[in-house]
């Protein structure tokens, strides 16, 4: 019985028809809009906790609505990003290969969709540190939220660069980096 089993199983793989490498569908995210809501950063945190002071409307709002994108729209994207990464070097970098310029050039439509959505509320979530003049964010993995957008800017131009999935890489491994960060932190709860 085993042998019938083992062979009639044999016999669909062979006969079974393979999967098409031009079959990755990556649709368009829609435009996302935010929505007023109660949330505010934790800042119980340190040195959040001594930072509060400096936070400003603006910057809560910005990343109230950071965090509204990223709870609706992050993961569908993150997985669309590893499916094309996947889907590129399963053709072996083949830019020419049936749907991978279509599907990268959509997957980079996306990108600069959520980037420019990110972008000028990323810039307001950082202060100005005085003497020094450096950088921060007194809003809890504000900084983590700038720096997943810059992130899917990187992606998206060596995207349109055409360049091997191994040279996107880096940059996405670090984008999931940062969007687990924040997922992890529990800091758009409720957002």
């Amino acid at each position: 019985m085993f042998r019938i089993i083992t062979t009639i199983a044999a016999a669909l793989l062979v006969f079974a028809p393979a999967a098409r490498a031009d079959e990755l569908a990556v649709p368009t995210l829609p435009v996302f809009t935010p929505h007023e809501s109660a949330w505010q950063p934790d800042d119980t945190v340190f040195p959040y906790n001594l930072w509060r002071i400096r936070v400003t409307p603006e910057q809560v709002v910005a990343m109230r609505d950071a965090c509204q994108w990223f709870n609706a729209q992050y993961d569908q994207l993150r997985d669309q990003i590893y499916g094309f990464q996947y889907f590129l070097a399963d053709n072996r970098d083949n830019w020419s290969a049936p749907g991978v310029t279509q599907a990268g050039d959509t997957v980079a439509a996306n990108l600069d969709q959520v980037a420019a959505f990110l972008d000028p509320r990323v810039h307001t979530l950082f202060i100005v540190n005085y003497p020094d003049q450096s950088e921060y964010s007194p809003v809890f993995h504000g900084d983590s939220m700038y720096r997943l957008w810059f992130q899917y800017t990187q992606i998206s131009d060596k995207i349109r660069k055409r360049l091997p999935s191994g040279q996107i890489n880096a940059n996405i491994a670090t984008a999931n980096v940062y969007g687990s960060v924040i997922r992890d932190s529990g800091v758009c709860a409720g957002a």
